[in-house]
């Protein structure tokens, strides 16, 4: 990996919809060349796919996420559980990890009684490998741009914002339905290929993606195995106690200042917050761990830190 290939990921992770000719034009390279390194990176698995993120509050969502400990079990009834959890259109996000817990996932439901029954269901049918449990509310997150990695690109301060997901739902006719299940796992396609998949014209496909990227979607974007780059991806959970505002607010800023932080949580229920992190060795592990003890450890009740070591569904589009 160069810099030309880091900032061609950067590109792409930023708006993977970006025309090659303007992104060449914009890291000064020949359309060719881009063409050439982007294909090297999909062949080489570090790009694994182009999907859309949503805004799920819009559509009248809200994330539950679901850490997983799992008894002893034969692979085979390991895969029913697996293909279970995937085949599961709410679930919108699913990876497997190595810590405390075994998997995680993430569902998105409109109601309470949504997610009792999806529950309900889950715990009947693994209920013989299944040993424990827990859920939380997602009540906002913050995706954290590659540049900010790769390059060391620490933008401004990014406001934390807890109510962006109930501002307002957005009604989708069949139409926008169509486009969205298409590039929410092809974000990339051309118009015209859109156009040809949908039976929709030209002038339609671009006025209706347009419109969604107003109301709905949040971005384009490439994803990118972190472990093919020389990171591991860790996720720490933590749990304050007694924390004032501003307390908080300071917690959340350092993790946001993180050059290394790839995206948070704020959540209601075992852990307040979620951070992720991309780390390179131990040293790095716990130069950042003992950091975050000395700056905050008058209000960390309890963390755990897990590895995510496989994305195994990521899906924003639960319908």
């Amino acid at each position: 990996m160069d810099l030309i290939d880091k900032k061609i990921l950067c590109e792409l992770d930023a708006n993977c919809r970006m025309p090659l000719t303007q992104m060449a034009k914009k890291l000064r390279i020949g359309r060719n060349v881009l063409d050439y390194r982007i294909k090297k990176l999909e062949k080489e698995k570090i790009i694994t796919n182009y999907i859309c993120s949503v805004s799920m509050g819009k559509l009248g969502y809200k994330n539950y996420k679901i850490y997983c400990k799992m008894k002893s079990m034969k692979p085979t009834r390991e895969k029913e559980f697996i293909t279970f959890i995937k085949n599961e259109k709410k679930v919108i996000h699913f990876i497997k990890t190595e810590g405390s817990f075994d998997y995680a996932f993430v569902i998105a439901a409109k109601t309470i009684q949504d997610l009792d029954l999806f529950l309900t269901e889950f715990k009947t049918n693994f209920n013989d490998i299944l040993s424990d449990y827990i859920l939380s509310i997602i009540v906002s997150s913050k995706i954290f741009k590659l540049n900010k990695l790769l390059l060391e690109e620490n933008k401004e301060p990014i406001k934390f914002d807890s109510r962006k997901e109930d501002l307002g739902e957005v009604e989708l006719d069949e139409k926008d339905k169509k486009i969205l299940q298409i590039i929410s796992q092809k974000a990339n396609m051309s118009i015209v290929e859109l156009s040809e998949k949908t039976g929709y014209s030209i002038e339609v496909v671009k006025y209706r993606i347009k419109n969604l990227t107003s109301t709905v979607i949040n971005s384009f974007r490439a994803i990118i195995d972190m472990s093919k780059l020389g990171y591991f991806h860790y996720v720490l959970m933590l749990k304050v106690r007694n924390a004032k505002i501003d307390e908080e607010t300071n917690l959340v800023s350092w993790c946001v200042n993180k050059t290394n932080s790839m995206y948070l949580t704020k959540r209601l229920g075992s852990f307040d917050y979620e951070f992720n992190f991309a780390i390179r060795d131990i040293n790095e592990l716990n130069s950042m761990l003992s950091e975050l003890k000395s700056k905050f450890g008058n209000i960390i009740e309890q963390h755990e830190l897990i590895i995510s070591s496989e994305l195994i569904k990521l899906n924003y589009l639960p319908l």
